[in-house]
């Protein structure tokens, strides 16, 4: 730990006058501990991206309503997730994170003076939790998870983080598994509260109105790819191919995880006719979707969801956000990133576990099936209600921290 923080300081601190120099916007600001107000006192959140921020979104807004006085900051490793922060209230402080050196993180801890901080999932940063731990500033973690690929990397390297880990004085995890992990790594106050992704708010749609807006019929069958990655458009077109001989009225819609990425995915299906959402033309057999916050809409208009990234070895995505709206769903093999979730939904037959052989013929058993896919998609909506006291556990815990 002391040979990483003399490393880090020394690598930000030499480059520090090109930094400076290089500072043209108030992000680059954020990133080097500048804030433009400060706090008297403080709780901060720490999250990496757009899934963690939307995972304890309900958190925050609850948060924010019993702690009403207090002031709030969330941090975030991206923009995307900054711009996900900037959503959830207006009294909610953002900022992107800054640099994980001694002294830049020094000067964020000054600014803001957090008398808690809680972080989302596993973001350990060893600076900002070797300050936290010397000036007594307890952390808790939220929705917290070792993955499968992380487990042996944290295991292996116990001796660098066990010093920074005894800042952290209670982790809610989100599954018995994690939870047996941070005990085996002897972290304080361990419990399961279960996963906050299943105590998600969403809009609410009228599937047939939002049919109608985007040129849609009630008869056609749609079909949508959410969050596609690099090899599952190709296999989505050979599954294209076989499915548009056998479903008259068959639509699909792919939503790219990436949007730098439509090009790409335009020149796999360049001899079919597609559209774009952004241009509201109308309705070809297959329509991509190229504008950011769209994807939720798409699963409750849809017949069928597929959860990308998950058909190769991405990890994938979020799959509650189509069980929310009851849309039956199927996810590919590789889903270690939200294996809970899954698993959950396994246990109450709401989802279903496909592979690259046989997606066709799952997409074409709930087709034919429509008794199948409403039980389906009930099952799923049914879970995220199951599980929805996690909100209620995570709030329980902190509260002991909170003044």
């Amino acid at each position: 730990m002391f040979i990483y923080c003399i490393i880090t300081s020394l690598l930000v601190g030499l480059s520090y006058p090109i930094i400076k120099l290089r500072i043209k916007s108030k992000r680059d600001k954020q990133r080097i501990g500048i804030l433009k107000n400060g706090f008297e006192q403080s709780v901060w959140i720490h999250a990496a991206s757009v899934g963690e921020v939307n995972a304890v979104k309900p958190l925050i807004n609850l948060l924010l309503q019993k702690y009403s006085q207090k002031d709030f900051i969330m941090t975030t490793m991206t923009s995307t997730g900054l711009e996900a922060a900037k959503k959830i209230s207006p009294k909610l402080a953002v900022s992107l994170f800054p640099i994980d050196a001694l002294f830049i993180q020094r000067r964020f801890f000054n600014t803001i003076n957090p008398e808690l901080i809680i972080l989302v999932e596993t973001e350990f940063w060893p600076n900002m939790l070797h300050i936290a731990k010397k000036r007594k500033i307890p952390v808790v973690m939220v929705n917290a998870r070792i993955s499968d690929n992380s487990f042996p990397k944290y295991r292996n390297l116990r001796f660098f983080w066990k010093p920074v880990w005894k800042a952290i004085k209670a982790v809610n995890a989100q599954s018995e598994k994690d939870e047996r992990r941070f005990i085996g790594f002897r972290f304080n106050n361990v419990i399961n509260a279960h996963n906050l992704k299943f105590c998600i708010d969403l809009p609410e749609f009228n599937k047939i109105t939002l049919r109608k807006e985007l040129g849609y019929s009630e008869d056609d069958f749609i079909i949508v790819w959410g969050s596609s990655r690099p090899g599952e458009e190709k296999l989505f077109k050979e599954v294209f191919i076989s499915l548009k001989e056998k479903i008259n009225n068959l639509r699909v819609v792919i939503v790219p995880r990436h949007l730098h990425r439509i090009p790409q995915v335009c020149e796999i299906f360049k001899e079919y006719d597609y559209h774009f959402y952004s241009k509201l033309e109308e309705p070809e057999d297959i329509l991509f979707v190229d504008e950011m916050g769209i994807l939720n809409m798409i699963y409750a208009l849809s017949d069928i969801a597929i959860v990308g990234g998950s058909f190769f070895n991405f990890g994938g995505h979020n799959p509650l956000e189509p069980a929310f709206y009851g849309t039956p769903t199927i996810i590919g093999r590789y889903h270690h990133s939200c294996r809970d979730s899954v698993d959950r939904l396994l246990e109450n037959n709401g989802i279903i576990v496909s592979d690259k052989k046989k997606l066709t013929d799952d997409i074409m058993n709930l087709y034919n099936n429509k008794e199948l896919r409403e039980q389906l998609g009930s099952n799923a909506k049914q879970t995220l209600g199951l599980n929805s006291d996690s909100l209620k556990t995570n709030l329980k815990v902190l509260e002991k921290y909170l003044k």
